[in-house]
């Protein structure tokens, strides 16, 4: 567990500064630039959970600017992603939950839902929160910070 927090505290820190852009089913008010904003951070929150959930390498990479790429290597991320399915599960779902009201930054929070079996093969399910901050930097969304609660 203490491998999973440390290798999981490095990727988070990698995904300072951090962008990408992907297809979202969120959607915002026609010209309401903060709800445009909002849009984008859930879009990266979701790329985010969705690329540990396949343990997608160069699909997070894609949420990395390039000085960051060099920081996440792979044999970290996949590190990271053994350890949160032997001590948690899989991703078995995700949902976008709430927004926290902080000033100048944005802290998204989603449900994750985990899913493992048991050593009698029996399911055990269990929920964490993920927290995500964004900020908009030179006008765009950029990731701050992201890690499970």
């Amino acid at each position: 567990m203490k491998r999973f927090q440390s290798v999981f505290a490095a990727l988070a820190a990698c995904l300072v500064f951090a962008s990408c852009a992907t297809p979202s089913g969120h959607t915002h008010a026609e010209g309401d630039p903060e709800d445009a904003e909002l849009e984008r951070s859930l879009e990266l929150g979701d790329e985010i959970l969705a690329s540990f959930r396949a343990g997608d390498y160069p699909r997070m990479l894609k949420s990395l600017p390039g000085p960051m790429q060099s920081k996440l290597t792979e044999a970290d991320f996949k590190a990271t992603c053994s350890d949160c399915r032997d001590t948690l599960g899989g991703i078995r779902e995700y949902e976008y939950a709430f927004e926290l009201d902080t000033p100048a930054v944005r802290n998204l929070i989603w449900r994750v839902g985990f899913e493992r079996e048991d050593s009698e093969g029996e399911p055990v399910a269990q929920d964490m929160l993920f927290r995500l901050v964004t900020g908009t930097v030179d006008g765009e969304v950029k990731v701050l910070s992201c890690g499970f609660l």
